[in-house]
């Protein structure tokens, strides 16, 4: 009887301590999407991850909350502390190399006819599209999807006189993006450089480069940041260096369409990620 009891003991201890450990092991998280709506995942909680993981992570863009109360994001991981990252026409680079992506990326298209309309929601219905918008008095239409599934339509549907990639001007500025100054017109398809600081790191804070820095100094690492066309000021003294406490990383949504990820939030501490999406 005495050693029934101990075998129960110590079974429950085991059921208890494998518990214990699955959930500092893993989680499963309920995370945002861009259009509002929520998902559940799967996630392997770790702070070793490489470059080409897809992660959860927490909200960067918060002030006071606690880290461990925020809203959970999935993004890819693009560039890790010390890289240089750049988004060139819609082409991602690391450390000035193209990137080959061999996973599906998603962007905007448009199919559009000459003349006669055409019903263009029927004609992509046989597609992995995301419908999109009606335009040019209904003879042009923007969707959403992969390369490889835009060149199915392109080589099979010739209702359409043209079919193009919408790829924003490299001179033009989305005012949704990170940062917001004079100095930089960035959009979603033309991106950085941006380099990804190590703890460490001193950073060059002219005019001009300061603003890349801004959420990192201000935002997670707790300084007071200003800065305008001639001076940079920290902690209210003016300088043109700042020394990073933080490893950073660059996230970027599979989705290029959708901007939330480091193009809205500028590179984020890699203690904000949760760890791997099962």
């Amino acid at each position: 009887m005495k050693t029934k009891r101990i075998f129960v003991v110590v079974l429950l201890l085991a059921i208890i301590g494998g518990g214990v450990a699955f959930y500092m092991m893993f989680g499963f998280y309920s995370v945002k999407a861009s259009d509002g709506s929520e998902s559940h995942v799967f996630v392997r909680k770790t702070s070793s991850f490489e470059v080409g993981d897809v992660v959860a992570y927490r909200y960067p863009l918060e002030y006071d909350s606690k880290l461990s109360s925020r809203d959970v994001y999935v993004s890819r991981v693009v560039g890790v502390a010390g890289d240089i990252v750049m988004i060139d026409d819609g082409v991602l680079y690391r450390n000035n190399k193209p990137v080959a992506e061999d996973y599906d990326t998603y962007h905007r298209f448009r199919a559009s006819v000459d003349s006669v309309k055409v019903d263009f929601n029927a004609i992509l219905s046989k597609y992995d599209v995301r419908i999109g918008d009606l335009l040019n008095d209904g003879k042009a239409y923007e969707f959403v999807c992969t390369d490889a599934e835009f060149e199915k339509i392109q080589n099979a549907e010739k209702e359409f006189s043209a079919c193009r990639k919408i790829i924003d001007r490299d001179d033009w500025k989305d005012a949704d993006l990170f940062p917001s100054s004079g100095f930089i017109a960035w959009n979603k398809d033309n991106y950085g450089p941006v380099y990804l600081p190590v703890v460490g790191d001193t950073l060059n804070l002219s005019p001009r480069l300061a603003p890349i820095y801004k959420n990192i100094i201000s935002l997670f690492e707790g300084n007071d940041f200003q800065s305008d066309t001639y001076h940079v000021r920290v902690n209210q003294q003016e300088t043109n260096e700042y020394i990073a406490k933080k490893n950073y990383c660059f996230i970027l949504n599979d989705d290029r369409t959708d901007k939330r990820d480091s193009r809205m939030y500028g590179p984020i501490p890699q203690e904000y990620i949760i760890g791997k999406v099962w």
